[in-house]
């Protein structure tokens, strides 16, 4: 027994030597760090955030959480281009998540690279908005109120979550694959062209012209009277089944 207790003595301070496994480890008092930035028209998350987005004639970011976690972000930025990133790893402890509110004039593109639940504070307006997700971002929650002339979505290989888009924005462009569900029956759109090539949900609004490529089994549901065109296209063994619904 005292042998035993020996061991699980050295294993303790073993593992909480180690910054991603400390289960004595706490998030630390809460502090807002503020990192000012220029010219940025395109974001990309490439660890786990909370990301609040502001449509603002000021740009910058406030970092918001518990001082242990806020210490470890950095961002850089390149020809427009924001990063931002952080190395805290824990994996004995579950925080909250570390909260990125980012302050833009004019956003065009959107990317998750990593896990993230993404909403704004204020309605994004510009010409066109691109939201790319790619697999390795695993789990992404969107909820945008949106005024652009277009919007371009494109999901790659195995991303999931659930997205919500609501406002206007004239056409629509979606290109779906994993498991998507998209709820856009609050986002006016005239012309939409969707890809569906995924086994999630996609709910929209369409007024004139719906154009949907089916290569699976993920079934679309609209609203308003659009004109419909429907092509199925068989791939490898996946059926393109999926139904076109009025809503």
């Amino acid at each position: 027994m005292k042998n035993n207790n020996i061991l699980f003595a050295l294993l303790l301070i073993h593992l909480t030597a180690c910054s991603s496994f400390n289960p004595f480890e706490d998030e630390g008092e809460y502090v807002e760090k503020r990192v000012e930035i220029t010219g940025i028209t395109a974001i990309e998350n490439l660890n786990t955030f909370q990301i609040q987005l502001v449509q603002d004639d000021q740009e910058y970011i406030i970092f918001k959480g518990g001082e242990n976690l806020v210490s470890k972000v950095k961002q850089s930025s390149t020809d427009e281009y924001l990063k931002i990133d952080h190395s805290y790893s824990n994996n004995a402890r579950n925080f909250d998540l570390i909260i990125a509110e980012i302050h833009v004039k004019n956003l065009t593109k959107l990317k998750c690279s990593a896990p993230a639940k993404i909403s704004n504070e204020n309605q994004l307006n510009g010409k066109h908005l691109d939201i790319i997700i790619i697999s390795e971002s695993e789990l992404v929650e969107m909820d945008l109120d949106l005024k652009y002339e277009s919007l371009k979505f494109h999901s790659y290989g195995n991303a999931t979550g659930g997205y919500e888009f609501s406002g206007s924005c004239p056409n629509a462009h979606y290109i779906l694959n994993g498991v998507i569900n998209i709820k856009a029956g609050s986002l006016q759109t005239s012309n939409t062209h969707l890809v569906q090539n995924g086994v999630g949900e996609a709910h929209i609004w369409v007024e004139d012209k719906l154009k949907t490529t089916i290569y699976s089994s993920g079934d679309i549901y609209y609203k308003g009277t659009p004109e419909i065109e429907i092509n199925r296209i068989q791939v490898n063994n996946q059926s393109p089944v999926a139904k076109v619904i009025p809503e």
